[in-house]
């Protein structure tokens, strides 16, 4: 899925999205009073494929209702939420029918797969994790 992509499943969904600063972190979903809104830090996201990682994670807060106070300190609740909203990106960004299809077609490495599915190395890694987890050895 393309970046702009993104942007307009974020439109369809009046999900506006903002620059804001935010120390330490390069986005965030929020719902208030069901009010919702993604805070994007650009001057944090080097290119457009950190961006769309990071956007497709905060739609992912969206998409399955994985959301927290800013305030939480229950690392639990936050792992949890967090697990869900990337779970959700991994199915967008790179569906497993769509992974194993490359890497039948010889794009088996990491930074080949990055590449190929234009994510960053350690998004796709977490991604092969994710889908090992759930199927058991994709390569």
């Amino acid at each position: 899925m393309e970046l702009n992509s993104l942007y307009n499943i974020a439109e369809k969904e009046n999900i506006p999205i903002y620059n804001w600063y935010l120390e330490d972190i390069d986005g965030m979903y929020m719902n208030y009073h069901n009010i919702n809104a993604i805070a994007l830090n650009y001057d944090r996201l080097g290119t457009y494929i950190d961006e769309k990682c990071v956007l497709a994670e905060e739609l992912g807060h969206y998409y399955m209702d994985a959301t927290y106070p800013a305030s939480c300190e229950d690392k639990v609740l936050k792992d949890k939420q967090e697990y869900r909203a990337k779970k959700w990106s991994y199915y967008v960004l790179i569906p497993f029918e769509k992974l194993k299809l490359a890497i039948l077609k010889g794009i088996n490495t990491i930074y080949a797969l990055a590449n190929y599915f234009e994510v960053t190395e350690e998004y796709m890694r977490r991604c092969i994790e994710f889908y090992k987890s759930k199927y058991g050895e994709v390569f």
